[in-house]
């Protein structure tokens, strides 16, 4: 927690300077795509979701941040009236998880295209892929850490790449549900029954 908070502060003390040296550059006005970012409703944790947005700020991306314990209705009314490109969702908590899946009902209810990225210290790609992917047509993307953003939202707002990187990770995250299902239709044996077995030497 402490380690969080000194790289917020940090993160507070240097946006001022690279906003200027944005200004000053004149790379303000030529932003590679909007994205809408949140942590959603239920959680308040924003460290990593923080360090994304000013990972994709210095790559001239416009971020629009909405902080924490964001409703999914906000989200996606936000992503519609500042025309974005994509949504990011983040949160830390175990709840949290259940809440993205809700936001990606919405998303398919209301027949959204935008690609939905998932981030957060529990989720992972195995919960994207088994209960988040399956709830939206559109594209989802677990994004694994703040360092791996950049590449995830230039495949995604790229004309060249965004088909064949979509394909991959629709595979991908197809062979993690087998992956899944083949470990539910096969389950673990009990404590007892595996302690049987241990090697005897």
């Amino acid at each position: 927690v402490k380690s969080a908070r000194a790289m917020k502060r940090a993160v507070a003390y240097l946006q001022p300077f690279m906003e200027a040296e944005k200004l000053a550059s004149g790379t303000v006005s030529q932003g590679k795509g909007r994205i809408v970012l949140a942590t959603v409703k239920g959680d308040v944790h924003d460290i990593g979701k923080n360090i994304v947005g000013v990972v994709l700020g210095c790559n001239s991306y416009e971020v629009i941040d909405l902080g924490v314990m964001v409703s999914g209705d906000r989200i996606l009314q936000t992503a519609i009236d500042e025309r974005a490109d994509i949504v990011g969702l983040s949160g830390l908590i175990t709840p949290s998880l259940d809440e993205m899946v809700s936001v990606a009902q919405e998303m398919e209810r209301r027949h959204m295209k935008l690609p939905l990225l998932i981030g957060g210290a529990t989720t992972s790609r195995q919960h994207t892929a088994v209960k988040v992917a399956p709830e939206f047509s559109g594209t989802t993307v677990h994004v694994l850490d703040a360092s791996r953003v950049v590449d995830v939202v230039s495949s995604l707002l790229s004309g060249e790449r965004r088909s064949a990187y979509d394909e991959e990770n629709r595979a991908q995250q197809q062979r993690l549900r087998e992956q899944y299902s083949a470990r539910r239709e096969h389950p673990l044996l009990s404590y007892e029954d595996a302690f049987a077995n241990r090697p005897k030497i």
